[in-house]
């Protein structure tokens, strides 16, 4: 791997890890949520359905 694509991860686990941040500081049961939000990505939930499913 080259310079430019462990950059890019790098960039990628800091945006996830401030977006979960944001979401457990700015909503109310913000660690269940991200615990739904993360539970329904590994059980293969679409991205537009986590809302509906999760209650955001």
């Amino acid at each position: 791997m080259n310079k430019d694509t462990i950059k890019g991860l790098l960039i990628l686990a800091g945006m996830a890890l401030a977006l979960a941040v944001f979401l457990v500081l700015a909503t109310d049961n913000g660690v269940q949520k991200l615990y739904c939000i993360l539970r329904a990505i590994l059980h293969g939930v679409s991205i537009t359905n986590i809302h509906a499913v999760c209650g955001l």
